[in-house]
């Protein structure tokens, strides 16, 4: 409808006109409509492209706790300009989904600038089906998405086979949901073809679902049910804000005592200490609660202009005082660093739901088995660990356990629920009782515990009794055999993975 032809206003009409350039313009449009489909400049003769700019951020028409979105600049260019404006814009295109940054690219031909379309834009190819993922593409899925969610799987594998079409199911009715660019991608890897991948992420058993989040591993695996409305769900809850914000101070007080929580004192919602805190709450929410009040629900506790962030360990079972972050809040790395310290603590709780991923990290665990309402020999418990223990943590895993849930493996160490409380170590191959739980008070006992399952002197000594003074011949010794693991039968089922290994 644009192109009537009325032959006697062409001859009119100067060459120069005939032959310029025509490219739709307009200045930080919300989006690809209205003035930037709609209005029309004829360029002048020595413009010969098209270019558009594309920004994303809360910015220019910025409002507190405004939403990120696109806004569209387009115009008349030249190549030089073009060029110029590329390479100024080229450090800021990063597509990352928590940062404002400005891509610009040209084009040739009349309005070919109606459509926005860049090769290096949002990375989610495809519209049904998860993403197939490769050495190639796989940094930049991460990059440009806030939640990336990963089925590692082997063509051979018969529970990748299941799995498959449910994953892909899921992946489309994600992509049905309308969550907008740039928030979420499915993606899957075939780690027989893309073997670096599988290495790089520690694939020891197939399928094998991954949450990355701000392009970073959750510490946890996905382990709950294999169906499309399972996982669905599980990607809206990734997607909801992970952090609480109070209105007074006098919130914090009634903050659940089981909990770590992180709090954060701000001034706005705008701050770049916010959006630090906000993507790494996204990344650890499972193993902290995070909150944040700002203005004057807040000012009381910083310096105007000096946000700061403070961990509140669990009081039913901690002694530890809140404790302030002292690093660079503008840092991503350093907060998240900090904040995985003091949310995955040392010594943790093992459940019937966390069994199967505290196995699989192959280390063998010390349990203080106690009575639910026992909190007092937990915060010991934790005490000693943190005072003289510490520094094997990479040897072995710290754990406490609800004595009347796990009540079975007592029973193979010959206690029961009256017994309690008490400690042993489970090997994955034996189980070891502590001889005496108020042993643990004394320095140094817990210590030898761990050195005598190191040296190999628990099983010898359950086997053939106490080392004697001195090395001697004994023919006469009663053989017997130390109580068998149970926690082992917690590991990756053989049911529902294909092993690459025995992690045990």
């Amino acid at each position: 409808m644009y192109k009537h032809l009325i032959f006697t206003l062409t001859i009119a009409i100067p060459l120069t006109k005939v032959l310029s350039l025509e490219c739709y313009v307009c200045e930080n449009q919300e989006d690809n409509n209205e003035k930037c489909v709609k209005t029309i400049r004829a360029c002048e003769y020595n413009q010969d492209v098209c270019l558009t700019e594309i920004k994303w951020g809360s910015t220019p028409y910025w409002s507190q706790g405004a939403k990120k979105q696109y806004y569209i600049s387009k115009r008349c260019s030249n190549k030089t300009e073009c060029a110029m404006t590329r390479q100024r814009n080229m450090n800021l295109c990063t597509h990352i989904w928590y940062q404002d940054w400005v891509c610009s690219d040209c084009c040739l031909g009349d309005r070919c600038n109606y459509y926005i379309i860049f090769c290096h834009s949002f990375y989610n190819p495809t519209d049904s089906g998860a993403v197939q993922i490769t050495q190639s593409n796989l940094d930049m899925v991460l990059a440009s998405n806030e939640v990336v969610f990963i089925n590692f799987y082997a063509e051979w594998c018969k529970f990748s086979n299941m799995l498959m079409p449910i994953f892909d199911d899921a992946a489309e009715e994600v992509s049905k949901a309308g969550y907008d660019p740039g928030k979420v991608v499915m993606g899957k890897v075939d780690c027989d073809k893309e073997g670096a991948v599988a290495t790089r992420f520690h694939i020891t058993k197939y399928p094998t679902l991954k949450l990355f989040q701000n392009g970073l591993p959750a510490k946890k695996e996905y382990r709950g049910q294999r169906s499309a409305e399972a996982f669905a769900d599980f990607i809206k809850k990734q997607l909801t804000d992970p952090v609480v914000t109070f209105g007074a101070l006098k919130e914090l007080h009634d903050l659940s005592e089981d909990k770590r929580h992180i709090i954060g004192y701000m001034d706005r919602r705008d701050q770049t200490e916010y959006q630090v805190l906000r993507r790494v709450a996204a990344s650890l929410k499972d193993e902290c609660l995070f909150h944040a009040g700002f203005g004057d629900a807040s000012q009381q506790m910083h310096p105007p202009g000096q946000p700061i962030v403070v961990f509140r360990a669990d009081r039913k079972t901690s002694t530890e005082p809140d404790e302030t972050f002292n690093g660079n809040l503008q840092s991503f790395d350093e907060l998240y660093s900090w904040v995985q310290e003091k949310c995955i603590p040392l010594v943790r709780e093992i459940t019937f739901e966390n069994a199967e991923e505290l196995t699989e990290e192959g280390l063998p665990f010390l349990i203080l088995f106690h009575d639910p309402s026992d909190t007092e020999s937990v915060k010991k418990y934790k005490e000693i660990i943190s005072r003289e223990l510490e520094d094997e943590k990479q040897n072995i895993n710290f754990l406490t356990a609800d004595g009347v849930r796990f009540e079975h493996p007592l029973h193979h160490l010959g206690k029961s629920i009256s017994d309690l409380p008490l400690i042993a170590i489970d090997s994955f191959r034996h189980m070891y009782l502590f001889p005496d739980y108020s042993d643990m008070e004394k320095p140094g006992m817990l210590k030898q515990f761990l050195l005598d399952l190191y040296s190999g002197k628990l099983h010898r000594e359950f086997h053939y009794g106490p080392d004697p003074a001195q090395v001697a011949v004994n023919t006469g010794v009663k053989v017997t055999t130390p109580p068998e693991s149970t926690f082992k039968k917690l590991a990756p089922s053989k049911n529902r993975y294909t092993l690459l290994r025995d992690e045990l």
